[in-house]
């Protein structure tokens, strides 16, 4: 059976099964932006915002959390600032600082010199309440990243709110870096399938035509979505889109059970994305030899390093991408630096 061709569209409306669509409410989120919303309080009285750690899985909502938390806040007054920056695009000081010029329109920033950037910046803000998105902090360097984070908090009246995947990028920073952010901590857990059914109900009422899906389809994506929101509505939309450009009148389990294998094996290739040759090496070796100590992997990383003939990264370097292995959720490091039976390190 097909469609007649008047009949034939089964998305009524794209940018519903957009996973970057901010929705009317957040599912099992209730407790979380009732947290942000007391970190943001502050700029209704003029004051600073506190400083936030938002966390979790991949898919729980955490960037829009904070976008809808932060838009609430700023619209609802003239005299407030906010901005995002996505900071695996921007990795280091100057980048970041670029694109809150850009977002803002801040004149006179040309300058290469990040000091300028910032004096700029500071002029533009105008002593007014802000808050900086930082999402994906954990992916610049260590050091970076603390520099990064005291910059954006020399601006006055300025606020940020880190989005990361988990708390470890915070506990390794330098003691003072952390606190002097000393944030609130919100924790993000993975959706049930349960809750991503209603997510996605609520997505399809909207986005697909009647009688194009059913209960069961949304259960089978939720199901299989491992917790993840952005999986499950991009699998919905692609799963429609295929049935649509078929011409079938439903959407076939066949379309989602291809979507959902293509969507994980993408997330699971974008773990990799923007690593260096060096740390695509040292997770392969972990991922031979674990679980092994952090002492024993750095001196198999030289040995392969000189029978490869690389240049080795130094002890310090080395140390620095463990770190940044472990905060992408590439390594899993248990123990701790210095102590007694050292650190063991293993593939995640």
């Amino acid at each position: 059976m097909t469609l007649n061709e008047d009949q034939r569209n089964i998305i009524i409306d794209g940018a519903s099964l957009s996973a970057d669509a901010i929705a009317g409410h957040f599912v099992g989120r209730q407790e979380q932006a009732g947290q942000l919303r007391a970190c943001l309080a502050p700029m209704m009285k003029d004051l600073p915002p506190v400083n936030a750690w938002l966390y979790g899985p991949p898919g729980s909502g955490k960037t829009l959390l904070a976008k809808s938390a932060t838009g609430e806040v700023c619209a609802s007054g003239t005299n407030r600032l906010a901005v995002y920056v996505n900071c695996w695009q921007h990795r280091t000081r100057h980048s970041v600082l670029q694109a809150i010029i850009d977002e803002f329109r801040v004149l006179g920033a040309e300058s290469y010199d990040t000091n300028i950037k910032l004096d700029r910046i500071r002029q533009f803000l105008h002593n007014r309440p802000t808050v900086i998105i930082l999402d994906e902090i954990d992916r610049p360097m260590p050091a970076v990243r603390e520099e990064i984070i005291l910059a954006l908090l020399g601006l006055p009246k300025t606020g940020v709110i880190c989005v990361a995947g988990s708390t470890n990028a915070l506990a390794a920073m330098d003691e003072r870096t952390r606190s002097r952010l000393s944030p609130a901590l919100v924790e993000v857990p993975a959706y049930s399938a349960r809750e991503l059914e209603v997510i996605l109900t609520d997505r399809a009422h909207q986005g697909l035509s009647p009688g194009s899906w059913s209960p069961a389809t949304i259960r089978h994506i939720a199901l299989r979505s491992s917790g993840d929101a952005r999986v499950a509505i991009n699998a919905l939309r692609r799963a429609a889109a295929e049935a649509e450009q078929s011409g079938q009148p439903k959407i076939d389990v066949r379309f989602i059970d291809r979507t959902l294998a293509q969507w994980q094996a993408i997330r699971q290739e974008a773990r990799f994305v923007g690593l260096s040759e060096h740390e695509k090496i040292i997770h392969d070796l972990a991922k031979q030899h674990a679980p092994l100590g952090a002492t024993d992997l750095g001196r198999l990383y030289i040995d392969h390093c000189h029978s490869h003939g690389l240049h080795p990264m130094a002890r310090r370097t080395f140390s620095k991408y463990l770190g940044r292995l472990s905060s992408a959720g590439l390594l899993a490091i248990s123990g701790q630096h210095g102590s007694k039976g050292g650190r063991t390190v293993r593939a995640a």
